[in-house]
């Protein structure tokens, strides 16, 4: 099985966040017993990585740059701004308590994606990446609530979709808000509305992300895509069936010890906490969608088998490179060695593994139980 990492080097502007000594010490320990196949690497303009990098390059391991695209480049350029059904501009989202920003842009617009390109080239461009990472590839989650996911409704999108009503999106189940009947094939059937609202938000993103694509690619770079696990990627306009076509690598995040964005008991939580504060009616929420997606032991296996169908159903040459989370912050991704061992357990379909998310905070003992587990 393939193994990647992840390391975080700090926020576009902000504090850095990597010790090269610490990092060499964990590479080492990993490269005394396994190959690195990619590391993905980003996102401070400042930080150099080069020792970093000359020690991955001599070793084999592909480099990527990680970029996210339409969130926290924000400090570096203006961007053409989320709007909500009610005209308002959508500011901060979600208070990570770290340098991460989580205020989105309009993933539709093409001047976002122009500006996100020129951002690379002034900032990024490097001869020593292999590929780039593309994150926050995507609308926002429930995480900020109802209205934060009833966007984009900028003039742009107003002009260029066809988007519901503020009539046809309203709710008319406590238990079942948007209407799903169905979870298969990795997609939803649903309300009308609501179904309108997310075809509109999976053609945006996969429109702005060919054109990223197609960009990267003249530049001989490989691409891989940061993609939330498929239950939870279709309220952000991620569509598996779309996305697949566009990418070498796609690593979906199957975080499921995450307390924070991107995490699977965090984002459901966020969902059903999104409609109302009563916590009988949020719970009423969490249990129907749990029991539509069949949230348990296999929820994680199932979806990587059925990612996994469908590459080889549109004979595409896509890597399946699962995220788990290796590293360790308290209260926010309680990693253990037990859960280790299931998460590796339960992407064992997959082509690797890219341990995630960061390698700055992965205590050795897990390190080594990761590489027990995959046989290293």
């Amino acid at each position: 099985m393939d193994l990647g990492v992840q390391l975080f080097t700090g926020s576009a502007m902000t504090s850095e966040c990597m010790d090269a000594d610490t990092i060499n010490a964990k590479l080492n320990r990993i490269y005394y017993r396994k190959d690195i196949v990619s590391a993905y690497i980003g996102w401070n303009k400042d930080v150099d990585i080069n020792s970093i990098a000359d020690r991955l390059k001599r070793e084999g391991t592909e480099i990527y740059f990680w970029l996210p695209v339409f969130s926290e480049l924000s400090q570096l350029a203006d961007f053409e701004p989320l709007i909500g059904i009610d005209g308002k501009k959508i500011g901060k989202i979600y208070d990570s308590g770290s340098d991460e920003l989580f205020m989105f842009c309009c993933p539709a617009n093409p001047k976002n994606t122009d500006i996100a390109i020129d951002i690379y080239e002034r900032y990024y461009d490097n001869e020593i990446y292999d590929g780039i990472f593309l994150d926050k590839i995507r609308f926002p989650s429930f995480i900020g609530g109802l209205a934060t996911v009833k966007s984009c409704y900028c003039e742009y999108c107003r002009s260029n979709f066809d988007l519901p009503s503020v009539e046809e999106l309203t709710v008319k189940s406590t238990e079942n808000p948007l209407g799903i009947t169905t979870y298969n094939d990795l997609r939803y059937e649903m309300s009308p509305g609501f179904k309108k609202l997310f075809e509109y938000k999976s053609l945006a993103v996969f429109n702005s992300l060919e054109r990223l694509c197609i960009y990267f690619k003249s530049k001989g770079l490989k691409i891989s895509l940061d993609l939330f696990a498929p239950f939870m990627s279709v309220f952000t306009g991620q569509d598996y069936h779309r996305l697949l076509k566009l990418t070498d690598v796609v690593k979906p995040m199957l975080y499921k010890a995450t307390n924070a964005p991107a995490g699977l008991p965090f984002e459901v939580h966020s969902y059903s906490r999104a409609f109302d504060n009563v916590d009988e009616n949020a719970q009423r929420r969490s249990e129907h969608l749990k029991k539509i997606v069949s949230y348990n032991s296999t929820l994680i296996s199932n979806e990587v088998k059925n990612i996994k169908r469908i590459i080889s159903e549109k004979g595409l040459d896509v890597k399946l490179h699962a995220g788990i989370e290796i590293n360790y912050i308290e209260n926010i991704a309680p990693v253990t060695k037990k859960y280790i061992k299931e998460s590796v357990a339960s992407v064992n379909d997959a082509d690797g593994i890219i341990a995630s998310w960061n390698l700055n905070t992965m205590p050795d003992e897990n390190i080594d139980c990761l590489l027990n587990e995959i046989g290293a």
